[in-house]
C-alpha cells in the first residue's frame, strides 16, 4: 500500500476525486471543515439523505440534497432508495403509482435521469436527449454539477412529475 499526503482546495477536490477514481484508487475522504450555522432538519427520509450526502462528491453533495428536498417539500414528490445494492434515489408523484419513477438522481455519477421523450431536452442549457432502448423511458439526462443547473433540473422534474401524473 502507498500513503499518499495531499493538500487540495474544495475546488480541487472534484477533479482529484475523479483522477484517483480513474486510475482505480480506492479512498476515504474526511473533511475537516464544517459550515457554521443552525442546522435546519432535512425533510428527507435520513437513508435518502445519507445516500446522497455519501454518494455524491463533496462538492456536490448540497446540490443534490437541494433538488431533492425541493422536490419533496415544495411538490410532494416521494423520494425512496433504489433497491438493495443502489446509488440512487428515485423520485415518484404522490398517489398511486401508474408509472415508474419520473426522476432517477444518481450522485455517484453526478446526474439525473428523467421520465420523459429526448424532445423535451431540445432548448435545454444541460439537459441532453440520451439515446436510449425502446422499452427506457428515461430519455433526458442532466448533469447537476453546478447549482446553475437546479432551475432547468426543476422545470424538468415538473414536466416528468406532469406527464407521470397524466398517465
Amino acid at each position: 500500500m502507498i500513503k499518499v499526503s495531499i493538500h487540495a482546495s474544495p475546488e480541487e477536490l472534484p477533479a482529484l476525486i475523479d483522477a484517483l477514481a480513474v486510475h482505480g484508487a480506492e479512498f476515504s475522504l474526511h473533511t475537516t471543515t464544517q459550515a457554521e450555522g443552525p442546522q435546519t432538519a432535512s425533510v428527507l427520509d435520513p437513508d435518502v439523505l445519507a445516500l446522497l450526502r455519501t454518494r455524491a462528491a463533496f462538492s456536490y453533495a448540497d446540490i443534490f440534497v437541494s433538488f431533492v428536498e425541493m422536490e419533496v417539500r415544495e411538490h410532494g414528490a416521494v423520494a425512496e432508495l433504489g433497491t438493495e445494492k443502489t446509488s440512487y434515489v428515485k423520485l415518484y408523484v404522490p398517489g398511486p403509482r401508474k408509472v415508474g419513477a419520473y426522476c432517477y438522481v444518481r450522485p455517484d455519477r453526478t446526474y439525473l435521469d428523467f421520465r420523459l421523450p429526448g424532445e423535451a431536452a431540445q432548448g435545454c442549457r444541460y439537459a441532453v436527449a440520451r439515446d436510449v432502448q425502446a422499452d427506457n423511458p428515461h430519455s433526458v439526462r442532466l448533469p447537476l454539477t453546478t447549482p446553475d443547473a437546479l432551475p432547468e433540473a426543476h422545470r424538468l422534474a415538473r414536466q416528468a412529475a406532469q406527464e407521470a401524473e397524466a398517465a
